[in-house]
Protein backbone atom coordinates (compact mmCIF):
# COMPACT_ATOMS: atom_id res chain seq x y z
CA UNK A 1 0.00 0.00 0.00
CA UNK A 2 1.13 3.67 -0.66
CA UNK A 3 2.32 4.97 2.49
CA UNK A 4 0.77 7.74 4.81
CA UNK A 5 2.28 10.88 3.17
CA UNK A 6 2.76 9.64 -0.45
CA UNK A 7 0.86 12.23 -2.21
CA UNK A 8 3.38 15.23 -1.09
CA UNK A 9 0.19 17.27 -0.61
CA UNK A 10 -0.23 17.01 -3.82
CA UNK A 11 -3.87 15.93 -5.33
CA UNK A 12 -4.19 13.74 -8.12
CA UNK A 13 -5.13 16.33 -11.00
CA UNK A 14 -6.83 14.72 -14.00
CA UNK A 15 -5.24 15.90 -16.18
CA UNK A 16 -1.25 15.25 -15.50
CA UNK A 17 -2.57 11.67 -14.88
CA UNK A 18 -4.27 11.68 -18.67
CA UNK A 19 -0.98 12.81 -19.84
CA UNK A 20 0.85 10.11 -17.77
CA UNK A 21 -1.72 7.37 -19.07
CA UNK A 22 -0.22 8.59 -22.50
CA UNK A 23 3.45 8.28 -21.48
CA UNK A 24 2.77 5.27 -20.30
CA UNK A 25 0.94 4.18 -23.69
CA UNK A 26 3.95 5.52 -25.85
CA UNK A 27 6.00 2.33 -23.79
CA UNK A 28 8.35 5.27 -22.47
CA UNK A 29 10.22 5.31 -19.26
CA UNK A 30 12.83 8.40 -17.71
CA UNK A 31 14.15 9.84 -14.55
CA UNK A 32 10.93 11.61 -12.37
CA UNK A 33 12.90 14.60 -14.57
CA UNK A 34 12.76 12.98 -18.13
CA UNK A 35 9.13 12.15 -17.04
CA UNK A 36 8.18 16.28 -16.59
CA UNK A 37 10.15 17.21 -19.48
CA UNK A 38 7.96 14.24 -21.96
CA UNK A 39 4.84 15.10 -19.56
CA UNK A 40 4.88 18.70 -18.91
CA UNK A 41 4.08 17.48 -15.05
CA UNK A 42 5.92 20.21 -13.06
CA UNK A 43 9.13 18.81 -11.30
CA UNK A 44 11.88 21.00 -9.66
CA UNK A 45 15.48 19.82 -8.82
CA UNK A 46 14.54 18.23 -5.46
CA UNK A 47 10.80 17.99 -5.75
CA UNK A 48 8.01 18.35 -7.80
CA UNK A 49 4.55 16.57 -9.02
CA UNK A 50 5.49 13.58 -10.94
CA UNK A 51 6.23 11.29 -8.14
CA UNK A 52 3.12 11.83 -6.46
CA UNK A 53 1.55 11.60 -9.94
CA UNK A 54 3.03 8.71 -10.50
CA UNK A 55 1.82 6.59 -7.16
CA UNK A 56 -1.84 8.16 -7.39
CA UNK A 57 -1.60 6.60 -10.60
CA UNK A 58 -0.73 3.15 -9.31
CA UNK A 59 -2.59 3.43 -6.16
CA UNK A 60 -5.62 3.62 -8.56
CA UNK A 61 -5.12 0.38 -10.74
CA UNK A 62 -4.42 2.99 -13.76
CA UNK A 63 -0.62 1.73 -14.00
CA UNK A 64 2.08 -0.78 -12.69
CA UNK A 65 5.87 -0.21 -12.83
CA UNK A 66 8.07 -2.54 -14.54
CA UNK A 67 11.10 -3.55 -13.08
CA UNK A 68 12.22 -2.08 -9.35
CA UNK A 69 10.15 0.35 -8.30
CA UNK A 70 12.93 1.98 -6.37
CA UNK A 71 15.26 2.38 -9.60
CA UNK A 72 15.52 5.57 -10.73
CA UNK A 73 13.96 4.84 -14.01
CA UNK A 74 10.48 4.33 -14.07
CA UNK A 75 8.48 3.08 -16.65
CA UNK A 76 5.02 2.78 -15.88
CA UNK A 77 3.04 0.12 -17.63
CA UNK A 78 -1.13 0.67 -18.55
CA UNK A 79 -3.06 -2.19 -16.73
CA UNK A 80 -6.21 -3.11 -18.19
CA UNK A 81 -8.09 -0.36 -16.49
CA UNK A 82 -5.78 1.77 -17.40
CA UNK A 83 -6.22 0.64 -20.96
CA UNK A 84 -9.45 1.33 -21.09
CA UNK A 85 -9.29 4.58 -19.26
CA UNK A 86 -6.72 5.64 -21.57
CA UNK A 87 -9.03 4.74 -24.44
CA UNK A 88 -12.30 5.99 -23.19
CA UNK A 89 -11.96 8.11 -20.83
CA UNK A 90 -8.17 9.41 -20.52
CA UNK A 91 -8.80 12.15 -18.42
CA UNK A 92 -11.58 10.78 -15.67
CA UNK A 93 -13.79 13.11 -16.17
CA UNK A 94 -16.50 10.55 -16.37
CA UNK A 95 -18.16 9.60 -12.72
CA UNK A 96 -17.85 6.20 -13.16
CA UNK A 97 -14.06 6.76 -14.18
CA UNK A 98 -13.64 8.62 -11.03
CA UNK A 99 -15.81 6.24 -8.48
CA UNK A 100 -13.36 3.02 -10.12
CA UNK A 101 -9.98 4.67 -9.33
CA UNK A 102 -11.43 6.08 -5.38
CA UNK A 103 -12.27 2.21 -4.90
CA UNK A 104 -9.14 0.84 -5.56
CA UNK A 105 -7.60 4.13 -3.74
CA UNK A 106 -9.17 2.52 -1.19
CA UNK A 107 -7.92 -1.59 -1.54
CA UNK A 108 -5.88 -3.60 0.55
CA UNK A 109 -3.75 -4.98 -2.01
CA UNK A 110 -2.69 -1.85 -4.03
CA UNK A 111 -4.30 1.44 -2.78
CA UNK A 112 -3.44 4.21 -0.22
CA UNK A 113 -2.78 3.40 3.67
CA UNK A 114 -4.89 6.92 4.40
CA UNK A 115 -7.92 6.16 2.10
CA UNK A 116 -8.13 2.41 3.30
CA UNK A 117 -7.93 3.47 6.76
CA UNK A 118 -10.99 7.12 6.01
CA UNK A 119 -13.27 5.10 3.57
CA UNK A 120 -13.15 1.27 4.49
CA UNK A 121 -11.75 0.79 7.93
CA UNK A 122 -13.39 4.24 9.27
CA UNK A 123 -16.80 3.63 7.62
CA UNK A 124 -17.23 1.87 11.69
CA UNK A 125 -15.44 4.55 13.01
CA UNK A 126 -16.39 7.95 11.57
CA UNK A 127 -19.91 7.15 9.99
CA UNK A 128 -20.36 9.12 6.69
CA UNK A 129 -20.96 12.30 8.75
CA UNK A 130 -17.90 14.02 10.29
CA UNK A 131 -16.08 17.02 10.99
CA UNK A 132 -12.23 18.02 9.81
CA UNK A 133 -11.06 17.72 13.32
CA UNK A 134 -12.31 14.46 14.12
CA UNK A 135 -10.94 13.21 10.51
CA UNK A 136 -7.42 14.50 11.86
CA UNK A 137 -8.24 13.05 15.24
CA UNK A 138 -8.72 9.47 13.71
CA UNK A 139 -5.80 9.84 11.32
CA UNK A 140 -3.41 10.50 14.26
CA UNK A 141 -4.89 7.65 16.38
CA UNK A 142 -4.16 5.27 13.73
CA UNK A 143 -0.49 7.10 12.15
CA UNK A 144 0.35 9.50 15.00
CA UNK A 145 0.86 13.37 14.29
CA UNK A 146 1.74 14.60 11.03
CA UNK A 147 1.23 17.36 8.60
CA UNK A 148 -1.37 18.57 6.26
CA UNK A 149 -2.90 14.45 5.95
CA UNK A 150 -6.71 15.72 5.61
CA UNK A 151 -6.10 18.42 3.09
CA UNK A 152 -5.03 16.47 -0.47
CA UNK A 153 -7.50 13.78 1.21
CA UNK A 154 -10.46 16.30 1.02
CA UNK A 155 -9.67 18.58 -1.56
CA UNK A 156 -9.08 15.14 -3.87
CA UNK A 157 -12.64 14.84 -4.43
CA UNK A 158 -13.90 18.26 -3.88
CA UNK A 159 -11.33 19.69 -6.49
CA UNK A 160 -13.12 19.46 -10.21
CA UNK A 161 -9.32 19.40 -11.31
CA UNK A 162 -9.20 15.66 -8.65
CA UNK A 163 -12.36 13.68 -8.62
CA UNK A 164 -15.12 16.32 -8.02
CA UNK A 165 -17.80 15.59 -10.50
CA UNK A 166 -18.70 12.16 -8.62
CA UNK A 167 -19.51 13.75 -5.20
CA UNK A 168 -17.98 10.71 -3.30
CA UNK A 169 -17.63 12.92 -0.15
CA UNK A 170 -18.83 17.11 0.14
CA UNK A 171 -18.06 19.55 2.74
CA UNK A 172 -19.93 22.46 4.40
CA UNK A 173 -18.81 25.91 5.49
CA UNK A 174 -18.85 24.64 9.01
CA UNK A 175 -15.95 21.79 8.37
CA UNK A 176 -18.35 18.91 8.21
CA UNK A 177 -17.63 16.33 5.74
CA UNK A 178 -20.53 13.99 4.41
CA UNK A 179 -19.63 10.90 2.26
CA UNK A 180 -21.98 9.51 -0.21
CA UNK A 181 -23.34 6.16 -1.62
CA UNK A 182 -21.46 4.90 -4.89
CA UNK A 183 -24.36 4.96 -7.30
CA UNK A 184 -25.91 1.48 -8.06
CA UNK A 185 -26.92 1.86 -11.96
CA UNK A 186 -27.41 -0.09 -14.73
CA UNK A 187 -24.63 1.67 -16.45
CA UNK A 188 -22.38 0.63 -13.73
CA UNK A 189 -22.99 -3.09 -13.48
CA UNK A 190 -19.77 -4.17 -15.66
CA UNK A 191 -17.36 -1.88 -13.80
CA UNK A 192 -18.20 -2.92 -10.41
CA UNK A 193 -18.47 -6.67 -11.73
CA UNK A 194 -14.98 -6.06 -12.54
CA UNK A 195 -14.02 -4.70 -9.67
CA UNK A 196 -15.26 -7.76 -7.60
CA UNK A 197 -13.87 -9.73 -9.64
CA UNK A 198 -10.44 -8.53 -9.21
CA UNK A 199 -10.82 -8.27 -5.55
CA UNK A 200 -12.12 -11.87 -5.51
CA UNK A 201 -8.94 -12.96 -7.60
CA UNK A 202 -6.83 -11.19 -4.94
CA UNK A 203 -8.19 -12.63 -1.98
CA UNK A 204 -9.58 -15.72 -2.57
CA UNK A 205 -7.62 -16.87 -5.27
CA UNK A 206 -8.10 -20.29 -5.89
CA UNK A 207 -11.89 -19.96 -5.20
CA UNK A 208 -14.40 -19.86 -7.90
CA UNK A 209 -17.13 -19.13 -5.24
CA UNK A 210 -17.24 -17.16 -1.67
CA UNK A 211 -19.75 -16.65 0.71
CA UNK A 212 -21.31 -13.10 0.62
CA UNK A 213 -19.82 -13.43 4.31
CA UNK A 214 -16.10 -14.30 3.95
CA UNK A 215 -16.58 -11.19 0.66
CA UNK A 216 -17.74 -8.86 3.09
CA UNK A 217 -13.87 -8.80 4.34
CA UNK A 218 -12.68 -7.15 1.33
CA UNK A 219 -14.65 -4.22 2.35
CA UNK A 220 -15.77 -3.44 -0.73
CA UNK A 221 -19.26 -2.55 0.67
CA UNK A 222 -17.84 -0.39 3.33
CA UNK A 223 -16.26 1.40 0.53
CA UNK A 224 -19.12 2.07 -1.44
CA UNK A 225 -21.24 3.23 2.02
CA UNK A 226 -23.88 0.20 1.11
CA UNK A 227 -26.17 -1.31 3.82
CA UNK A 228 -28.32 -4.34 3.40
CA UNK A 229 -30.93 -3.20 1.14
CA UNK A 230 -28.15 -1.48 -1.26
CA UNK A 231 -25.84 -4.59 -1.07
CA UNK A 232 -28.61 -6.75 -2.66
CA UNK A 233 -29.64 -3.99 -5.05
CA UNK A 234 -26.17 -4.39 -6.44
CA UNK A 235 -25.82 -8.35 -5.93
CA UNK A 236 -29.21 -8.27 -8.41
CA UNK A 237 -27.21 -6.02 -10.58
CA UNK A 238 -24.04 -8.14 -11.17
CA UNK A 239 -26.44 -10.91 -11.55
CA UNK A 240 -28.22 -9.52 -14.27
CA UNK A 241 -24.84 -8.62 -16.03
CA UNK A 242 -23.76 -12.11 -15.88
CA UNK A 243 -20.03 -11.82 -15.05
CA UNK A 244 -20.53 -12.41 -11.44
CA UNK A 245 -23.30 -14.59 -10.25
CA UNK A 246 -25.14 -14.85 -7.30
CA UNK A 247 -26.49 -18.05 -5.85
CA UNK A 248 -29.15 -16.93 -3.57
CA UNK A 249 -30.42 -20.77 -2.96
CA UNK A 250 -27.62 -21.11 -0.20
CA UNK A 251 -27.44 -18.66 3.20
CA UNK A 252 -25.04 -17.11 3.31
CA UNK A 253 -25.54 -16.32 -0.48
CA UNK A 254 -22.91 -17.36 -2.67
CA UNK A 255 -20.51 -14.91 -4.97
CA UNK A 256 -19.50 -17.20 -7.84
CA UNK A 257 -16.87 -15.56 -10.64
CA UNK A 258 -17.86 -16.31 -14.38
CA UNK A 259 -15.25 -14.19 -15.47
CA UNK A 260 -11.81 -12.53 -15.18
CA UNK A 261 -11.89 -9.01 -14.32
CA UNK A 262 -9.05 -8.70 -17.01
CA UNK A 263 -11.81 -10.03 -19.25
CA UNK A 264 -14.25 -7.18 -18.00
CA UNK A 265 -12.13 -4.35 -17.85
CA UNK A 266 -12.42 -3.12 -21.87
CA UNK A 267 -16.30 -3.11 -21.45
CA UNK A 268 -16.67 -0.82 -18.09
CA UNK A 269 -18.03 1.99 -20.53
CA UNK A 270 -19.82 0.28 -22.70
CA UNK A 271 -23.03 0.89 -21.08
CA UNK A 272 -22.87 4.81 -20.67
CA UNK A 273 -24.89 6.74 -22.58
Amino acid sequence: MLPINFHKTFVPERHLIGALLHYAALGKQGSYQEISAETGIPMGVSTGKVPAILDYARGMGLVDLAGETKSAIKKPVLTPLGRAVYSDDRYLGEELTQWIVHMNLCRAERGASAWRSVFAVGRRVLGSRFTRPQLESYLSGIYGSGNDRTGPLIRAYTDDAALGRARILTTTRDDEIERHKAPILDAYAAAYSAIVLALMEAHFPIQAQVTLSDFERTLWFDICLWNEDDVEQACSLLDRKGFAMIDRQMRPWLLERRATAESVWPHIFDDLA
